[in-house]
């Protein structure tokens, strides 16, 4: 009994890194680099979809997120990055600015 409860620890604590993929579903990074400035708003929907966030301070600025979230071993801490798409639009629905925002990999806060 006591082989089979040190194998189930043993195994518990010594797993490989699992990787947790999340974000819209759709999402597709390869697609953000077909968006250029100029484009309208209709072609950038038609590309990535409805966007995941759209800014409240600015309705002409759309957020595509797109994050990963890891774990190291079973007892092991939780580590997040994400990508982020930030497109702005004009009057005129064309964009006028894209930024790729990248957060590296940092531990994830537990709350409690």
């Amino acid at each position: 009994m006591r082989v089979l409860i040190s194998f189930i620890l043993l195994f518990t604590v010594s797993c490989t890194h699992t990787i947790h993929n999340h974000g819209v579903p759709g999402i597709n990074i390869e697609l953000w680099s077909k968006i250029q400035v100029g484009d309208d708003r209709e072609k950038v929907v038609h590309t990535l979809g409805s966007p995941t966030l759209v800014s409240k301070f600015d309705e002409n600025v759309w957020y595509y997120v797109s994050y990963k979230i890891k774990q190291a071993n079973f007892l092991g801490k939780r580590k997040y990055s994400s990508k982020s798409l930030q497109i702005s639009f004009n009057q005129n629905d064309e964009v006028t600015d894209i930024r790729e925002i990248n957060v590296a990999e940092r531990s994830l806060a537990v709350v409690d």
